[in-house]
């Protein structure tokens, strides 16, 4: 099929979805290497493009007739998926997990099957998922739970043991011919799950799970997750009860009290009384409304008012409660009880419970609490049934949701970098940096302290809860710069001294050009609807848009001596100069300089003087 066939019938798929029409003919959109050319032009700019799988190969060489070929085996049922390589990667709490590296062509299939089961699923994912879905991060998350939670009297938590290792195969594949008709794509998907594992060169079977590490896992782990959102709305249509909460009594009381007193005070103005009398009843109007500040103006545990709210990222839900911790708990119950019959999943008693909400909870790094505030509260406008307006004394609102960094997240972020001692205030020089430049040294603090700042930043304390690690990690830079130039932090720190800030300084195209060092005042407190909350320039925007890949191969021309016979490859680089120092006449601009067109000629000459360079260096 045609480039232009092809993208209309992805485009058709989420209107199909939402009509509630089962997929069919998905198989047949695989055969088409327009789909693996998108694929590759994705997966090609993450970050483990030049890792090996269990093959040794990775995308370095790949050509359009690569990838005219894993079309035609897919299309044909040739194609069979190889183990993933396994490796394990260290944890926050000192374990480690383990991870599965699939080989080039698999991630390629991985990736046009996620294309088209994103556009099958995404438009009936709920709006309670937030976890690796396009425009949606942990801060949507945390944002709707801040804006939507208010009143919640308890937080419910349940932890899932081991979700991506425990996935049954049988309940995903069931799950998926629920929305596709189509058991050849099913089978693609099905021997994909059960490719095994390759482990010091001993194979192992996976009877259950998704491949972790593989781009398609996250999207698969939705699907499955879908049933609980979904089981999650059918428990809130039944918890949900009442409009409004009925009034407290006491408060109602001094309403009416109230009401009675200015009642009372018009009486005293018709009949001429004394202003003193007047002045009085005033004074025990003050007096009242004092009092009624001090209680609620509805009744929170009103039992005919009942709120359920549920937020998921990935496999890490909470649950707010608006009710009895009674109801909390049988609502625990009900969840736990889902997940281990419905959908054979383990869940950890130690890490699950019932919290009140006052006390909170760590969600994605944040620790969610709720907040009264006793202030006057703020003046807001009414204005009455003749157009008149006025400004009244509003008061604040209870059970308020609190966004705070937890201490333990700085802490660990802290060692985790080798910054220094928080306890003793101290920084501590890190020797990775002694043979860096200047520049290069500050960029990757900045790096580091913004990104994690950026993603705290729509905590209430963010600067308060920070403030300590920016002063150890700001005596870090400090004392890594001074011992890389031999003097003292004092010299050094006046050396960096601007007036307003402290800067390092280089040369650029003989232009000079300042970095300052990132503190805390120049953090603007935004949430991020990507995963990526470091702060990016516009042109690296730019740069993750889809590249060139394609165009590039499509023009079959060598970009290295210009020949225009073929067949072409494209050479992916690890860094910049294992190009420039073979290729001085290599003139491309920055965003592409990693990747180069060649002929399979010019690619050996390439290579081989690479190869000896770096033996040259060995010896």
């Amino acid at each position: 099929m045609q480039a232009v066939t092809i993208q209309r019938r992805i485009e058709s798929l989420p209107t199909l979805s939402r009509s509630g029409k089962r997929v069919n003919s998905l198989h047949r959109l695989m055969r088409s290497p327009y789909l693996f050319e998108q694929a590759y032009e994705k997966v090609s700019r993450n970050k483990g493009a030049l890792t090996p799988g269990v093959d040794g190969k990775t995308f370095d060489g790949m050509s359009l007739e690569k990838l005219a070929d894993i079309a035609r085996r897919v299309a044909d049922g040739t194609y069979r998926f190889r183990p993933v390589r396994r490796v394990y990667i260290p944890k926050d709490n000192g374990k480690t997990r383990p991870l599965g590296i699939p080989t080039v062509e698999d991630r390629l299939v991985q990736e046009a099957v996620r294309i088209l089961l994103e556009a099958i699923y995404e438009p009936v994912f709920l709006d309670e998922s937030h976890g690796f879905r396009p425009g949606r991060s942990g801060h949507t998350a945390l944002k709707t739970i801040k804006k939507t939670w208010t009143g919640c009297k308890w937080l419910v938590e349940v932890d899932v043991r081991g979700f991506f290792d425990n996935i049954d195969h049988d309940i995903l594949l069931e799950l998926l011919r629920k929305r596709i008709d189509d058991d050849r794509f099913i089978g693609l998907i099905e021997g994909m799950l059960k490719a095994g594992y390759m482990e010091d060169w001993v194979y192992g079977r996976t009877y259950s799970g998704t491949p972790q590490g593989g781009v398609v896992s996250p999207i698969l782990a939705n699907i499955y997750l879908h049933e609980l959102d979904q089981q999650m709305q059918t428990m809130k249509a039944d918890f949900d009860k009442g409009r409004v909460r009925r009034p407290f009594p006491r408060y109602a009381a001094l309403e009416r009290r109230v009401l009675r007193l200015r009642r009372k005070i018009e009486r005293l103005r018709a009949d001429g009384a004394d202003q003193a009398e007047i002045d009085a009843a005033f004074a025990e109007i003050k007096a009242v409304n004092k009092d009624r500040r001090k209680v609620p103006s509805v009744d929170p545990m009103d039992p005919n008012f009942k709120r359920l709210r549920y937020c998921r990222y990935a496999d890490d839900f909470l649950i707010g409660v608006i009710g009895s911790k009674r109801e909390a708990y049988e609502i625990m119950a009900g969840v736990e009880q889902f997940l281990t019959h419905a959908l054979k999943l383990a869940v950890s008693p130690e890490k699950s419970g019932v919290h009140a909400a006052s006390k909170g909870v760590t969600f994605l790094s944040y620790r969610i609490s709720t907040y009264t505030s006793y202030g006057a509260g703020r003046k807001t406008s009414r204005t009455g049934p003749d157009g008149r307006t006025w400004r009244v004394l509003r008061r604040p609102t209870t059970d308020n949701v609190s966004l705070r960094v937890p201490r333990q997240e700085v802490t660990k972020f802290c060692k985790r970098h080798g910054y220094g001692d928080l306890a003793k205030k101290t920084g501590r020089h890190r020797a990775q940096f002694l043979v860096t430049s200047d520049v290069a040294t500050v960029l990757a603090y900045n790096s580091e302290f913004r990104g994690f700042a950026n993603y705290h930043s729509l905590a209430d304390d963010i600067k308060s809860a920070l403030r300590l690690l920016e002063l150890v990690v700001f005596r870090s830079a400090v004392k890594t710069l001074a011992m890389r130039h031999r003097t003292t932090t004092a010299r050094t720190m006046r050396r960096l001294w601007n007036g307003t800030d402290y800067e390092v300084s280089s040369v650029v195209r003989g232009k000079l050009r300042s970095i300052k060092l990132w503190r805390l005042k120049h953090l603007t407190q935004t949430f991020w609807p990507s995963p990526v909350v470091d702060n990016v320039t516009a042109g690296a925007w730019w740069v993750k848009n889809p590249n060139d890949l394609i165009d590039r191969l499509s023009a079959r021309r060598c970009e290295a001596c210009g020949g225009t016979s073929g067949p072409f490859e494209m050479h992916h680089l690890r860094r910049v100069g294992d190009l420039r120092s073979v290729l001085a006449v290599w003139k491309q601009s920055g965003w592409r300089r990693k990747t180069i067109v060649l002929r399979p000629s010019c690619r050996t000459t390439v290579s081989g003087r690479k190869h000896a360079r770096t033996e040259s260096r060995v010896h």
